[in-house]
């Protein structure tokens, strides 16, 4: 071996000797790389601009929250506010509906018990019935015609039927606790009916009635000429 060849020998040797280490710490640098998390780029136009940190696009983020203008709060308050009007309006119709429809039907018990009443009433003035004696102070319910007490607006209030002398209808089947009818019978003079002079065998007679319903506050008053046949 000459001296050009161990010459050769030793410069590769401190060749490789300083080559180990650049390599190892190549590598090491390499990896070190894999291990970090490189940002992406994102492109705007033309132009490449690295993405906005995180902490960046949290506060980005809540910054649109909070520039919201509440809208959809107000409109919800408001639908909820007009069904709550609804609901109400609702209910007071129903309300209102409902005590319609009793009082209807109140009217309806009232005036069928009257209507039966003046019924019974006129058949009990046909003969061979025998009639009571009619006199001006209405003893038992049965009035002259000269008599003062039962006045066309008398008859109409509740003091003329609680103080005055009324006879008490003979219906007793009306049903739903409804208050027996009272009524009177005033003696009238002679007049036409249908035919003309009057007949003077025939007499004709003024019968009122008052009827409650189902409850004391509804009260019709019914009222017919009746000339026993």
């Amino acid at each position: 071996m000459n001296n050009h060849q161990l010459t050769a020998g030793k410069h590769h040797k401190e060749s490789m000797g300083k080559l180990i280490p650049f390599m190892l710490r190549q590598a090491h640098h390499e990896r070190n790389q894999q291990n970090t998390v490189r940002p992406e780029t994102s492109r705007v136009g033309k132009k490449t601009c690295p993405p906005y940190p995180i902490k960046n696009n949290h506060a980005i983020l809540h910054g649109k929250v909070t520039s919201q203008s509440g809208v959809v709060l107000v409109v919800s308050l408001i639908m909820l506010l007009l069904l709550t009007l609804l609901g109400i309006t609702g209910m007071q119709s129903t309300s209102l509906e409902e005590k319609m429809a009793g009082n209807m039907r109140d009217k309806n018990l009232a005036f069928q018990a009257a209507e039966s009443a003046l019924n019974a009433a006129e058949t009990s003035l046909n003969p061979p019935a025998v009639l009571p004696a009619f006199v001006d102070a209405g003893t038992g319910g049965f009035y002259l015609d000269t008599s003062t007490i039962p006045t066309a607006s008398a008859i109409l209030t509740d003091s003329f039927w609680t103080a005055n002398p009324v006879a008490t209808s003979s219906v007793t089947t009306l049903g739903n606790g409804i208050a027996t009818p009272a009524y009177i019978i005033q003696k009238l003079p002679a007049a036409c009916f249908g035919t003309c002079p009057p007949d003077p065998t025939s007499t004709p007679y003024r019968i009122t009635v008052r009827a409650t319903g189902g409850s004391s506050s509804t009260v019709v008053i019914l009222q017919s000429i009746f000339s026993p046949s």
